[in-house]
């Protein structure tokens, strides 16, 4: 994406407002979300897992973050935490935030069956992964990544900077 962004095709890309039409379940495009530079970005996680004591340890390429909240849900009577559920917390103002000396990461876990609330500045330009750290999550696309600021923004590519596959020897005959 640094290197030859102008390669790939733009239906590569997709995120919560633009899937391809036959995205299925499971999308095989590079979910990607636009940041301006400098802007402050806030991002609610939700474990929508239902496994006891597995918590998801997310983290950040490129910047560090800002813990400013994490919980489980405040009403005793829901007993699944999910999307539309913290999404509801939220605009009730029930999603703890606290702004006093909020911990600097660049991994945090996400308690099973709750929220964390991660905030930063997005100053660093480029395109920066965000994943959950168990390898088997990656796979199954419990990631994104951030482009923060726009083309724009980033140095140019070197000279004869090397491109996907050509770094790679050619095979030749003469090994027998």
């Amino acid at each position: 994406m640094l290197s030859q962004y102008h390669d790939i095709p733009e239906e590569y890309y997709c995120n919560g407002d633009n899937r391809p039409a036959n995205c299925g379940e499971n999308c095989q495009c590079t979910h990607k979300i636009d940041i301006p530079l400098n802007a402050i970005v806030e991002v609610v996680l939700v474990d929508e897992v239902q496994q006891i004591n597995i918590s998801h340890p997310f983290h950040l390429h490129g910047t560090s973050f800002y813990v400013i909240g994490m919980g489980r849900s405040p009403d005793l009577n829901v007993k699944r935490m999910d999307l539309k559920h913290a999404l509801d917390l939220d605009q009730r103002g029930m999603l703890e935030r606290h702004f006093l000396k909020p911990s600097l990461k660049d991994t945090v876990a996400v308690p099973n069956n709750g929220y964390t609330v991660i905030r930063f500045r997005a100053d660093n330009p480029g395109f920066w992964l965000f994943h959950c750290h168990f390898q088997y999550h990656i796979v199954i696309g419990m990631n994104l990544v951030f482009q923060i600021g726009s083309l724009d923004d980033l140095p140019p590519v070197p000279p004869n900077f090397p491109r996907c596959g050509n770094h790679v020897p050619p095979i030749t005959s003469n090994f027998w």
